[in-house]
């Protein structure tokens, strides 16, 4: 709450970039709090989408860069040690040219996913117009159901 009443939208912008390059924060409880914030009239639901999911979308394309730049030679010297073997990467690069696009919307749902996927994609060299395309479906989706259900709350038992 410091961040949004300091810094307003922008704050939310820098939180939600800053979560999905993978620093675990407690993304589903501050968008189910400000679901309840906007159900009390202290933000508006507008600009919390028009930030949140940009910022997020950010984050994707910071990750998804790493990955493409960084993460197959650094996979090839130290994956070994993590159990990662050439076989390994390639039946997973494969998988995800398959099913990695739409993979990117569950992803968004399911603890930690969200935040390795970028980074998968980039490494399994996936098109970044198909991730950024299927992010930002998810992104939104995420961003909605969760203010929704802090509006709900907000609504129903408090």
């Amino acid at each position: 709450m410091q961040l949004v009443s300091n810094y307003g939208c922008v704050g939310l912008y820098f939180y939600f970039l800053i979560d999905t390059l993978g620093i675990l924060l407690p993304s589903k409880s501050i968008l189910a709090l400000i679901g309840y914030l906007i159900g009390e009239g202290i933000l508006k639901y507008t600009p919390v989408v028009i930030t949140a999911v940009p910022g997020s979308l950010t984050g994707v394309t910071v990750s998804f860069s790493i990955g493409r730049n960084i993460g197959q030679p650094a996979i090839e010297k130290y994956g070994r040690r993590f159990f990662i073997t050439p076989e390994r990467l390639i039946k997973a690069e494969k998988w995800f040219g398959r099913f990695g696009a739409p993979f990117i919307v569950f992803a968004y749902f399911v603890p930690g996913m969200r935040h390795v996927t970028p980074y998968l994609c980039g490494i399994s060299r996936l098109s970044y117009c198909k991730v950024i395309l299927y992010s930002a479906v998810g992104a939104f989706l995420w961003v909605v159901m969760f203010t929704f259900i802090g509006r709900l709350i907000q609504a129903n038992f408090l």
